[in-house]
């Protein structure tokens, strides 16, 4: 039963991220560049804001394949 819980728990967790990064993708470039300063001078180390911090760095990555150098 345990396991069922625990399968359950990640599926919503991988849901909930992928939601953040939906969310990201519609983000102003001047927000986005600003959230990604935040994380490189802040170090964040509780899990939650690690998380977020590298869904903004996927976020800066795939605008900058796209010839979008905002971050």
């Amino acid at each position: 039963m345990k396991t069922i819980f625990t399968f359950i728990g990640i599926c919503f967790f991988t849901l909930y991220l992928s939601a953040c990064e939906g969310k990201m993708q519609s983000m102003p470039n001047q927000e986005l560049a600003a959230k990604r300063d935040e994380c490189v001078r802040k170090d964040p180390t509780a899990p939650g804001r690690v998380t977020a911090c590298e869904n903004i760095r996927k976020e800066c990555e795939r605008r900058n394949k796209e010839g979008n150098y905002a971050c």
